[in-house]
C-alpha cells in the first residue's frame, strides 16, 4: 500500500505535469487513503507532503486546524486531492 501510495505523486509529476502543490498534495492524499500503516497515517500523510514543500523551498505557514480537517475530510472522502493541493497553495489566514 505505500508502494502504490509514493508512487501517485511521480504520476502527478511525469504525466499530469503537476506543480509542487499538486504533487505534494498527492503524496498526503493517496497516503491517507491507502492506510499503509497501522497507525499515524493521516500524521505520515501530512509530514510527507509538508517535507516535500520544505524540501522544494516552500515554506509557508500552516493552519494545523485546516490541515487536520481536511485530513479527516480526506479519510471522510469528502476532499479530493485537488482541494487538498488548493489548500496547501492558498492555506487559509
Amino acid at each position: 500500500m505505500l508502494e502504490s501510495a509514493i508512487a501517485q505523486p511521480q504520476h502527478v509529476f511525469f504525466y499530469e505535469h503537476g506543480d509542487l502543490y499538486e504533487i505534494a498534495a498527492s503524496y498526503a492524499f493517496h497516503i491517507a487513503q491507502n492506510q499503509p500503516f497501522l497507525d499515524g497515517n493521516k500524521r505520515a500523510a501530512v509530514t510527507a507532503a509538508l517535507a516535500f514543500l520544505d524540501i522544494n523551498g516552500i515554506q509557508k505557514k500552516f493552519d494545523g486546524k485546516a490541515i487536520y480537517e481536511a485530513m479527516i475530510a480526506i479519510a471522510e472522502k469528502r476532499m479530493t486531492r485537488a482541494q487538498l493541493a488548493e489548500l496547501l497553495r492558498h492555506p487559509p489566514g
